[in-house]
Parts: structure tokens; sequence; C-alpha cells
């Protein structure tokens, strides 16, 4: 290949990671060899016309001193020569990595996507593009390899992961240095890579090399072995969500179905609901989920971020524990009554049907007393349910029914301690509709409001 030609990525690169001509990308640039590649190939398909605008976005760690201001100004100098927006900006990583009890390196990589995301919107970009390369990826399998992982980790990094892509996954070091050379272009070295107090730089200067003297294409065997997980982890992936949607139970998981699924498919519909909510994930946390299938209804356990997983009767629901609300609102007929539990619509009628569901209700207008509101459950409360053999305590009824302590906080229409409807179960035989009855009362609740 003559000087100038070579290319790194090309429209199938792009396409792998679902990128488009409409597409503005944001290029990390560190400065070093691979990002320096990347924001030149990346610089050439837009003068191409495959992407509609490029940015780029470099992150002083306030680690390296001097030598990372040399990188900055290099960075700096290399966007002002192709006419590329750059965003910069110094952080203190070490100081993070105190407050938050974490590694330099979890820190530096928390902080570096953080600034990352903020400069893609701050620019409008549709992805940040980062460096990595084949053989950082055959890194990241014996990585996750070294501290416990299933297909999801070996798998290692996707080609796209949501507004982060990776375009040169199929391209090795030894390429990209190669490109650099016959495009007689500089790039930064960072001397923190040739230290080894770092697991990810142990892997790279010391496993690697060892492994390259059993299999010399190690790095690209690595890569085919993820690309194979890959494709195991997307299939039960899709069985995952298949399976879940036979179980969903309102806004929770039908428990005993859950606890019937082969346990890599329970697993999976558990870590996808976890890591919507808080993200990072650990095995640990999903077995304390799926035990709870089994568990009493009731039962309750505390996840990070102030989420929490706990069954009722029926259902395993993972999210932010419902609070009790105390409320009390006048209830007036024929006008909506607007409660923390959803809104309420009643009108006189003279017709009567069998109702849709619980939250539904057809009154004996002559049998209510006047002073009626719509309020929270109480203590004393006392509930009469249609077709029921006599008067309960509305806790002892609840019980009844198995519904789960989280679960009861219902809107009731009430005068006093009396309970004439509970939202979302059933009427009082004090006010059931009789071929006597001459005016009839029609509720709907409107539930939506109610979550």
């Amino acid at each position: 290949m003559t000087h100038g030609q070579r290319r790194l990525i090309g429209e199938n690169e792009l396409a792998a990671c679902e990128c488009n001509p409409t597409d503005f990308v944001l290029v990390a640039l560190s400065g070093g060899a691979d990002s320096t590649a990347l924001l030149l190939s990346m610089h050439k398909l837009f003068i191409e016309g495959k992407i509609r605008g490029l940015f780029a976005a470099h992150l002083n760690h306030g680690i390296r001193g001097e030598s990372a201001l040399r990188d900055q100004r290099f960075c700096e100098a290399l966007c002002e020569r192709l006419s590329i927006p750059l965003a910069t900006e110094i952080a203190d990583v070490p100081a993070y990595a105190r407050e938050h009890g974490q590694s330099l390196e979890q820190a530096a990589r928390e902080v570096r996507y953080d600034f990352l995301r903020r400069a893609r919107i701050s620019f409008g970009a549709s992805v940040i593009a980062t460096a990595h390369h084949r053989d950082d990826q055959a890194e990241t399998l014996l990585l996750n390899l070294i501290r416990g992982s299933g297909t999801t980790g070996l798998g290692g990094m996707k080609p796209k992961n949501g507004s982060i892509i990776r375009p040169m996954l199929c391209v090795s070091r030894d390429e990209i240095l190669a490109f650099l050379a016959e495009q007689g272009e500089a790039h930064c070295e960072d001397e923190s890579n040739a230290e080894n107090t770092a697991t990810r730089n142990r892997i790279r200067n010391e496993l690697m090399p060892m492994l390259r003297t059993i299999n010399p294409a190690i790095a690209q065997t690595l890569c085919k072995t993820a690309e194979l997980l890959n494709q195991d982890e997307a299939l039960l992936g899709q069985l995952a969500d298949e399976a879940e949607k036979e179980i969903l139970l309102g806004d929770g998981l039908n428990r005993k179905q859950l606890s019937e699924l082969p346990r890599p498919i329970a697993s999976r519909i558990v870590r996808k609901r976890l890591f919507h909510l808080i993200g990072a994930v650990s095995e640990a946390d999903i077995r304390r989920v799926l035990a709870l299938a089994n568990a009493q209804t009731g039962t309750a356990i505390e996840l990070a971020g102030g989420y929490s997983a706990w069954v009722d009767s029926q259902a395993l629901f993972v999210g932010i524990y419902p609070e009790t609300l105390d409320f009390e609102v006048p209830f007036v007929i024929g006008v909506e009554t607007v409660t923390p539990r959803g809104t309420w619509h009643s009108e006189r009628t003279d017709a009567w049907h069998l109702p849709k569901d619980g939250f539904e209700a057809f009154l004996d207008l002559e049998k209510l007393p006047g002073d009626l509101v719509v309020r929270s459950r109480r203590d004393k409360d006392r509930f009469y349910p249609l077709g029921a053999p006599g008067e309960k305590k509305l806790g002892d009824v609840l019980t009844d029914k198995k519904i789960a302590k989280e679960r009861r906080d219902i809107p009731l229409l009430c005068s006093g301690n009396q309970v004439y409807f509970a939202c979302g179960l059933t009427i009082s035989e004090h006010a059931k509709v009789t071929p006597g009855t001459q005016k009839i009362l029609h509720i709907i609740c409107n539930r939506g409001t109610m979550d």
C-alpha cells in the first residue's frame, strides 16, 4: 500500500457502529496514537461526507502534571490544524478517587465519561467515538475473565453501546502505528502506560506478551472468542426478552413463573431491570433479587441508589418502594375527585352493567351517607366486601386477599370508618345495587394517575 492510502475506518466499520451520514461525531481525544489515528480517520470520513459533523474532547485528568499539559497542547494544535472544534477540561481525578473510595483507574474512567457526555450534549453530537481497538478488546476479555464474568462480560466491548461507538475494534495496535507512520503524523506517549500498578496495564505489559509466546495471534484469537460469546449472549438475551413478556404481571414479574425459568434466562431478566435502574449490576444483587421469587409475601430488600426489590403474593417488583400517603378529599357526585392516588369520575345513572374491573363501581345511591370522602387507609377501617360472609377489619380483608403491605395504599370511599368502595378491589355489601335500587351511582377510577 502506498503512502496515504491506508484506511483504518471505512463504511463497513461505520455500519457496524450504526453510524450514518446524518450523525455528528465527538471523538474522545487523548493525544495518544490510538485516538490521534481515530481523529484523523474520522476527519477523512467527514471530508468525504460519510458523517455530517466532527468534534473532539480532551480531558486533563490532573494526574501527570506537565506531561498532561503537553498532551493538551498537542490536541489543541491538531484540532486547530484540522479545523475541528475541541472541548477541554482539567479534572482532579486523585481527589475524586479519594472522595469516592475508588482506585485511580476507576475514578479516571468515571470522570472521563462524565466529561465526554457533557461535551457531547454541549456540541449537539449524536455519538461519542472512542479509540478502543482489537488489542484493547483482547485485554478486556482477559480482565473480565480474571474478575469473574459470564458471557456478557466475556463478550467484551460492543461496536455501539448507547451513545458510545468504537469504530476501530477490528483494528490492531500495529495497524494504528503503521497508519500514523504513513501519514507522517506524530502522537503523544503516556508514560503511565508502562507502569504496572493498574490491572489492565499488567495484562497489556506482562500477560499478553507471555501469551504471545504460546499463540502469536492471541489478540485475534481472543477477539474471535469474544465475538462467538457475543452471538451466544445475543440469543440468550432474545430468549430472556421473550420470556419476560410472558411473565409480566402489572409492573412486576410473576414470581412463580420467574422461579421456574432456567437460571440463565431468569438472571438476564433481573439483570436488565436492575441495570436500567442502577447501572452497574453485581452478580450478588442478581442472586438476592432472584431469591425473592420464593420468599414470604411482603419481603423486601434494599438495593443501591435508594431502590428496592420486594414481593407480594404473586409478583416481584424492582424500583422505588411505595410510600404510604395520608390524604382525605371530599367526594362530590358529578365532580372530578382528584387524589394523590388517582382521579375519580362519578355520575348518577339508570343503567347498570357488570364492572369491567375493580376500578369501576356501581353503588345504590340511597344507601350511601352524605358525608362521603375519598381517603387513604386507617387502622380502624371496616369493610364488608361484596359477596363476603360478613364485615371485617379492612386490614384483615387485605390479608385474606394476599395483598402485600406495600400494595395496600389504595384509595377508599368512606364515611367515618366504614368503607363503601375499595378502589381496585370491590364495593361493600352495604351499598350494592339490587333489583329494588332506584338511584345508581357510577364511579370510575383513573388508575393511570395512581402509579
